[in-house]
């Protein structure tokens, strides 16, 4: 009896003992300090003396702690047994640790399944639909909370919030108004919501003091208020201010709050800033990584490279991206940071770098659905790569394991077999669409493509496939599109009837304006396509669309067209005026920048009295776009300064191209290098000090990586010369002998390659070496070309004028 007594003793003292634990583990994690209580629990549950009902609120209890902690794998591994019990709570526990995770695919069914029962699984169902962008179904579930209980003013004031976002103001107002709030939180949220309603309202400045507000309490209110109000705040700053201003109060709280919770929405945020900024900072992020705080240092090296990428400074993005995958090999971001690399690898067109980079994202990927996108994305890599076969296979892949992403993944299938040409193929990947998603617009989209495929690639079932999908969707948007390019397919075979046929029906269709534009612009291409072209009926067509349809969206397009067809018919006055008319009229069009810089090439062909002054000002009006024809528009600047005699105003603009950031494409630099080099020649006649100058240019030229054939022996060339000018003859001989060594038959260039091969004849002419002079006579008889015939004549005359055999 005293054995049993004392053994029932000490099964008491441990029950007291797990109770103190628990009670304890609780306290801990109330005050914030979960650490404590993940220790006092995991030490609880491996004594094992619990009883059940124990055991399951110790489990649940430490996937709290885990989840507080911001350990949520470990959370999920935590509550496991009790969710595989069904445990509701464990349940419930389970969707808010995957919502923590921002795991909101996964957490949406768990929190719908409970929503009936559990008014927090249907405020975890709301929160969900609104992270995954579902605003209109996210605002209907907490409307049913709202209006069944109407007591909870947190879940009436997240409504209100959810208004605004909607930009529903009065709806908001409303609610907001019929709030009974109980001072506390309550009425600091409602501070917040009231500057969120203000700013709807567009009333920046009252709403920018209302957040400041919330913020001077910061030391007694909850660090969501200091985020939502540090956001709210940074809103009004960007209206009121400007992005370059603004973003200062997000840096402020990364700088005051190394380890909170809220860091990434804070660099999220900061980085959408920063691509609207014109000249963003690097410098607080490049600090923030050299902090020791290692949450911070993460964030910012990634979002480091990500404002890299946006300033177009690859190489550097490539390193800081390297940086980020060696040094935090567990992080998050972890499959972002490898999915920007890809994308690094993709502008370099380095496919298989970018399908390295997107295998090593899958295999640190957090979820199946992350695992299913990253899957997607390396089967749109393999098909930019031509690699369709493979693509398919990926792609039906995802639509095999992912029903989120299973449309859009048979769309691509469809797509990546009908580019194999593997019509069978097409068609399963079709079918299966069709049956799964009737209702899907991608079905027609497909039959569209596969026919606007054929038609691009001159396949005679092009034809068929178009009038079969006018056929079966009549209604589609795209159907203009078809009949398009059914009166191409049509007009490519010389079926004049059958073209005016679809481009009269492309109107017919509909009374809809924009269709009647296309038909009579389609009228104006096709009337260019004859042949011969009758320029004089395109702009007849044009003239009178301009007059007919002055506000149509295709007038730029037309108007395009009118001033292409007075530039091929050399009336530049007439041309010149269509396209400063088109820039004017539309200068933030896609065709704005290319008509301005068309405009001053008309002026340059013009013989009219201020022309080339009107030249000068219409590509300076390009290059202060800053635009892709920048470079190309201070180019025909400098080509217009030389004509003038203006060289050195010239090397100054073609320096400017030379000096820009990012650099200029390859066959601009060398232009431009080569324009440089022909106005020091210029400059040289009258300064011959230039003339060294000249020699420096050519040779940088003649040497750059990557530098044509063509390229080079004409940089060689003139460098020669420019050494002959400077009587400086042996250096100049070398530069023409360069010409001839590098010229070889599978890299052929012939202008500059004769041109320094007879130069450099003529100077050991010149000088009575006719030995050297046979032998650059015989180096160009040897490489079979237009002019080779005529340096073996050189060949035969100086050898039997001079007796020279050997």
């Amino acid at each position: 009896m005293r054995t049993l007594a004392l053994f029932l003793a000490l099964v008491a003292t441990a029950s007291a003992s797990n109770g103190v634990q628990l009670k304890q583990a609780r306290q801990a994690l109330a005050e914030g300090i979960p650490q404590v209580a993940i220790h006092k629990l995991q030490a609880v549950l491996v004594a094992g003396d619990l009883e059940e009902e124990e055991r399951a609120e110790a489990v649940r209890t430490l996937g709290e702690a885990f989840r507080a902690d911001g350990r949520h794998g470990e959370a999920l591994v935590a509550i496991q047994s009790l969710v595989n019990a069904r445990d509701p709570a464990a349940l419930l526990l389970r969707a808010e640790i995957l919502a923590s995770a921002e795991r909101w695919q996964e957490a949406l069914p768990i929190f719908h399944a409970l929503a009936e029962a559990d008014i927090s699984a249907r405020l975890g169902e709301a929160e969900s639909l609104h992270a995954l962008g579902r605003a209109v179904e996210a605002i209907a579930a907490l409307e049913v909370v709202v209006n069944s209980h109407p007591e909870l003013t947190a879940a009436r004031l997240r409504l209100a919030d959810l208004y605004i976002e909607s930009a529903q103001a009065k709806k908001a107002r409303a609610l907001l108004a019929t709030a009974r709030l109980g001072g506390g939180s309550d009425s600091q949220w409602r501070e917040l919501i009231e500057g969120r309603l203000l700013l709807l309202e567009g009333n920046p400045a009252a709403a920018h003091n209302a957040f400041d507000q919330v913020l001077k309490r910061a030391e007694r209110i909850s660090e969501p208020m200091i985020v939502a109000a540090t956001f709210g705040i940074t809103d009004a700053g960007i209206i009121t201010e400007g992005y370059d201003a603004a973003d200062r109060s997000i840096e402020n709280f990364i700088w005051q709050h190394p380890d909170s919770g809220y860091l990434p929405q804070m660099f999220r945020r900061l980085d959408d800033m920063y691509s609207h900024e014109e000249d963003p900072r690097e410098n607080e992020l490049q600090r923030w990584a050299q902090k020791p705080q290692t949450q911070r240092a993460a964030l910012a090296r990634y979002y480091l490279a990500r404002l890299q990428r946006q300033e177009k400074k690859t190489e550097k993005e490539k390193a800081t991206l390297d940086t980020f995958i060696q040094t935090y090999p567990g992080h998050p971001l972890l499959p972002k940071a490898y999915e920007r690399l890809a994308d690094w690898h993709l502008l370099k067109s380095d496919f298989a770098g970018a399908i390295s980079a997107l295998e090593a994202a899958e295999r640190v990927a957090g979820s199946d659905a992350m695992r299913a996108e990253i899957e997607l994305r390396s089967g749109l890599v393999h098909y930019r790569a031509g690699e369709f076969l493979l693509a398919a296979n990926l792609f039906d892949s995802v639509a095999k394991r992912a029903p989120e992403l299973r449309e859009i993944a048979l769309f691509n299938a469809a797509l990546a077999a009908l580019n194999q040409k593997n019509f069978d193929g097409f068609l399963e990947r079709y079918r299966e669409l069709t049956a799964q998603f009737p209702a899907s617009p991608l079905r027609s989209e497909i039959i569209l493509e596969q026919g606007l495929l054929q038609a691009r690639t001159s396949d005679a079932r092009g034809r068929e496939t178009l009038l079969r999908f006018v056929e079966h969707f009549p209604a589609h948007p795209r159907i203009g599109e078809a009949r398009i390019a059914l009166a191409e397919l049509a007009l490519a075979a010389g079926d004049m009837q059958d073209a005016a046929h679809f481009q009269l029906a492309v109107g017919e269709a509909s009374t809809a304006p924009e269709l009647t534009d296309q038909s009579q612009v389609l009228a104006i291409f096709l009337a260019e396509a004859q042949t011969p072209r009758r320029d004089g009926d395109v702009a007849t067509l044009a003239q009178k669309f301009l007059r007919e349809r002055p506000g149509s969206p295709l007038v730029p397009e037309v108007r395009m067209k009118l001033g292409q067809v007075y530039f091929r018919a050399a009336d530049f006055a007439n041309a010149e005026t269509q396209f400063t008319i088109l820039a004017t009229e539309n200068p933030d069009g896609p065709y704005a920048e290319t008509a301005l810089f068309l405009a001053g090439e008309s002026a340059m062909k013009s013989i009219n009295t201020g022309s080339v002054d009107r030249a000068l000002e219409l590509f300076d009006r390009v290059a202060k776009r800053d635009g892709p024809m920048k470079l190309y528009a201070r180019q025909q600047q400098a080509i217009v300064q030389s004509r003038l005699g203006k060289e050195v105003e010239a090397v100054a603009l073609y320096d400017i191209i030379l000096a820009a950031q990012p650099p200029p494409d390859a066959e601009l630099r060398f232009a431009a290098l080569r324009g440089k080099g022909d106005n020091f020649l210029a400059i040289g006649s009258k300064q011959p000090k230039q003339l060294e100058a000249a020699v420096a240019v050519f040779d940088q030229l003649a040497r750059l990586d990557g530098v044509t054939p063509a390229w080079r022996n004409e940089a060689l060339y003139k460098k020669g010369k420019a050494l002959e000018q400077l009587a400086r003859i042996p250096a100049a001989l070398t530069a023409y002998y360069d010409v001839l060594a590098t010229t070889a038959a599978d890299g052929r260039e012939f202008l500059w390659y004769y041109k320094a091969g007879f130069d450099a004849a003529r100077i050991f002419e010149a000088q009575e070496q006719w030995k050297p002079a046979i032998g650059i006579y015989e180096k160009m008889a040897v490489l079979e070309g237009p002019r080779a015939s005529e340096a073996r004549e050189q060949t035969k005359r100086l050898r039997l004028a001079h007796f020279i055999w050997d």
